[in-house]
């Protein structure tokens, strides 16, 4: 069914934000970004979450004059390649195209906004470590990274270790900046994933950890069984999230240092 017609619009710096409903959300509120990167565990995990727990889709962002002249078709309808769902406490942000270097500061000034505007508690990122030797673990690792105190307090008794040496690049990064400046508690969990390939198996641990943390039954067993066919799936959209990445000059996503 095509989406209704926004009830708010916003411009700014070339993106659109449409919000196609008003919306209330329980407390604690979390609001979770899925973005390409590495693995594309960010998209494979925001993905799972919206269909998993049958989420509304509530706004949009359009990236108006910095990606080629495509429009995304789902379902028959036309859709922003940024889209926001809703439910309940969450929030989850999830996009079909990697976010053209350009585009990442205003997206990350304009995601931080959004998530104050609409009473975010907090922001949890979703982020790929490009790990060499990711084809010989068991379980892929996840870490994590806090932008507060208020933030650090979700990961209080998990068995996760914090990701002390490395850097973050592309749209987490500036997220996490911006998170800082205007005081919004930002918690980016990280999880050790293939360099070429998306890596469902890396999404389903973040799950996992996520699940813990807003207090919500996340099943991943789907995901798993179809972990094959979701790598035959994504593999254009690995490739194109690589092509930007690498006009970043830099690695994927995020390394060790």
């Amino acid at each position: 069914m095509p989406v209704s017609r926004p009830v708010y619009e916003e411009e700014f710096d070339s993106l659109l934000l449409a919000e196609y409903e008003e919306f209330k959300l329980k407390k604690p509120s979390f609001m979770v970004l899925g973005l390409p990167d590495t693995g594309l565990v960010g998209v494979i995990s925001s993905s799972h979450l919206v269909e998993t727990l049958q989420m509304r889709e509530v706004a949009g962002i359009d990236i108006l004059s910095m990606m080629p002249p495509v429009a995304v078709i789902s379902n028959g309808a036309v859709r922003p390649p940024i889209r926001i769902y809703a439910r309940d406490n969450l929030l989850v942000v999830t996009a079909e195209t990697p976010v053209p270097p350009p585009a990442i500061y205003p997206l990350s000034r304009l995601l931080i906004d959004y998530a104050m505007k609409s009473g975010v508690d907090y922001v949890m990122s979703i982020v790929g470590i490009a790990s060499p030797n990711r084809i010989n673990m068991d379980k892929p690792g996840v870490y994590w990274i806090a932008s507060s105190e208020k933030a650090q307090k979700l990961v209080d008794g998990l068995d996760i270790r914090n990701f002390s040496n490395g850097y973050l690049v592309g749209p987490y990064a500036l997220i996490l900046k911006q998170a800082i400046r205007r005081r919004v508690a930002n918690l980016v969990l990280l999880a050790d994933a293939y360099v070429e390939f998306p890596d469902p198996e890396a999404a389903a641990e973040v799950l996992k950890v996520i699940s813990r943390i807003v207090n919500i039954e996340i099943d991943v067993k789907k995901l798993l069984e179809q972990a094959e066919m979701i790598r035959l799936r994504l593999r254009g959209l690995m490739k194109q999230t690589r092509q930007a990445m690498a006009e970043m000059r830099a690695p994927s996503s995020l390394m060790y240092a």
